[in-house]
């Protein structure tokens, strides 16, 4: 019997999935090089022409496919795949070598794309570098079409399937069926990979970035993926089963039974009313939103429209989504975040060598200000839809917002000299995420009209971890009395400048941690759509006063683990209705 394997990885999906290993292997096409006779060079050239027009219409065919099961928005980077198809330095390079070296299409074309390819992969620039991804991945499609070769797709995944894989390319990825598939786990990728933004968006759990792990695992094998602890379990043991099956249950049970509470009003025992919205990053996770009873979006993260697309959209593309989910979500409000991304995500010859400190979000937006307007123009022509707000991330000087308030009317003024209609009361905010912003919110509170404190950036900026970095990420923690302190000092400036205070980070989502943020008086929770309903139900449990009395005491602390303790052992007592919650 095999012994039991446990891997650690990045957490990119939330949930547990038990389930056997179905083996996705991108088997690269075996291209070898045959003579063409001089007679044939032409015939040649035709064959080669067809199998890109053939891989422009199965292209074509998935995006539809997309957007009609998934979201417009969601598809689009395959339109940067099909230009590459027609790209003319590719096509006329194969063409002419065909001619010169008088070998077969399928030779020349892998030459060609191995070449360009290779060119991308050695710039420093990172858009380049995610391009590389899918020029290899319509180099396959081409290179199978001119052979005649099937593709091997994650479509063939059986029911109750574990998707093992080193990589899944983008255009596989969106056709993950989670009527089949109900975890993955892969040796490559990331939160921000498409295949993370796919699981999420389907809830299927899922665990990424583990290393080399394929030589471990074999088709059918069983394997458990703990999206929550962020660990793949191979060949576990009846014991390890038998426990994730109950865990799975526990799961199930407690997201069946609390589905009801999504249909109640957010607000404590004593009448508080704390406004608990969602945090999505495509149109379709609107779909969840609305069923787990979020009170409106209260962070759209428009990044996904640059990440897929490989570069800025237009207006009018911005447009279409930002409309559309308004209106999805109307009478309730929209809070649309500008520009997250670092600078090198969009700008070609761009290289930074510490990004998260480095040039990014607003700090692009602020420099490149057509870019800036573009995106403003795009959501403020949505806000005739009245229920759009506006917020600026990663402000951490008084002179950011002054300027960006600046460029903001002037595109206000843009649209009003071309009698172009948009919601001229549409609020403005601002995500309160370095430790600057938050000392400075007493100045930033009379500039805008609500504050969104982003815990997870907040609690990085404030502590100087990178969460990303293994080996020091047990020293992120939202419970840093440092963090608290400062989420506290927000709070209370924002209510001192008359405007309502967010928290749209993982914070918001915890059962433990909400009773102090009521005691600090946060006005709004935003977060990932599933976990609503808990927060509801703990939400519902709470008096004022006593969170207040909970909020007051925490603040005395020195360490995290205090904090937790303390916490841990107070709501356990004060609201033993929420103890299995707050596990």
């Amino acid at each position: 019997m095999a012994k039991e394997k446990i891997l650690h990885g990045v957490p990119a999906s939330k949930g547990v999935a038990i389930g056997k290993a179905f083996i996705y292997e991108i088997k690269k096409t075996e291209v070898f090089q045959t003579p063409i006779l001089s007679v044939y060079l032409k015939d040649e050239v035709i064959r080669f022409e067809k199998a890109i027009e053939k891989t422009r219409e199965e292209l074509k065919k998935i995006k539809e496919q997309i957007n009609r099961e998934i979201g417009e928005d969601f598809g689009q980077f395959l339109d940067a795949q099909i230009m590459m198809l027609d790209d003319e330095t590719i096509i006329e390079s194969v063409k002419q070598r065909i001619f010169t070296e008088k070998k077969n299409a399928e030779y020349i074309y892998n030459e060609v794309i191995s070449e360009y390819a290779k060119k991308l992969g050695e710039s420093k620039n990172a858009y380049f570098k995610e391009r590389v991804v899918d020029i290899y991945d319509v180099g396959e499609r081409v290179l199978k079409n001119l052979l005649g070769v099937s593709h091997t797709s994650v479509l063939e995944a059986p029911p109750n399937s574990i998707i093992v894989a080193r990589d899944i390319p983008p255009s596989e990825a969106t056709l993950i069926n989670p009527k089949n598939v109900v975890g993955i786990a892969m040796e490559l990728g990331g939160r921000t990979s498409h295949t993370a933004i796919t699981a999420r968006a389907l809830e299927i759990p899922a665990i990424l970035g583990i290393g080399e792990f394929l030589n471990k695992v074999q088709n059918g094998d069983d394997i458990i993926v703990d999206g929550e602890r962020g660990i793949v379990i191979i060949h576990p043991t009846s014991g390890r089963i038998n426990f994730y099956e109950e865990q799975r249950k526990k799961y199930q049970q407690i997201a069946k039974a609390l589905l009801p509470v999504s249909e109640l009003s957010p607000e404590t025992r004593d009448g508080k009313r704390i406004d608990i919205s969602a945090n999505i990053e495509f149109f379709a996770e609107a779909e969840h939103a609305v069923k787990y009873g979020a009170i409106g979006i209260g962070l759209f993260r428009t990044e996904f429209l640059y990440l897929a697309r490989r570069g800025s959209p237009s207006e009018e593309e911005q447009f279409k989504v930002y409309n559309a989910l308004a209106k999805k979500i109307k009478p309730h409000p929209v809070i649309i975040r500008t520009y997250d991304l670092g600078g090198d995500k969009i700008f070609s010859d761009y290289h930074e060598a510490n990004p998260f400190l480095g040039w990014r979000a607003i700090r692009v937006c602020l420099q490149e200000t057509e870019f800036f307007k573009t995106q403003i123009r795009a959501i403020l022509r949505a806000s005739v839809n009245k229920n759009i707000k506006i917020m600026f991330p990663m402000i951490s000087t008084y002179e950011e917002i002054k300027r960006v308030k600046l460029i903001f009317n002037q595109v206000k003024q843009e649209l009003k000299s071309k009698k172009i209609e948009f919601d001229d009361s549409i609020q403005l905010g601002i995500m309160v995420e370095t430790p600057s912003a938050a000392l400075m919110s007493p100045f930033l509170s009379h500039e805008v009209d609500f504050f969104s404190i982003g815990s997870n950036d907040l609690t990085q900026y404030t502590l100087a971890v990178d969460r990303g970095n293994e080996r020091i990420s047990q020293l992120f923690d939202h419970f840093h009395p440092a963090v608290l302190h400062l989420i506290k000092e927000t709070i209370t400036a924002g209510h001192n400048g008359n405007i309502w205070v967010g928290l749209c980070g993982e914070l918001a989502g915890d059962p433990l941690a909400i009773p102090l943020l009521v005691g600090f008086g946060i006005d709004e929770l935003s977060m990932s759509p599933s976990s609503i309903p808990k927060a509801k139900l703990v939400l519902r449990t709470l008096t004022v006063s006593q969170c207040q009395e909970i909020a007051q005491e925490a603040l005395n602390f020195r360490t995290a683990l205090e904090v937790k303790k303390f916490l841990s052992r107070v709501v356990r007592k004060k609201f033993p209705g929420i103890e299995e919650l707050i596990k």
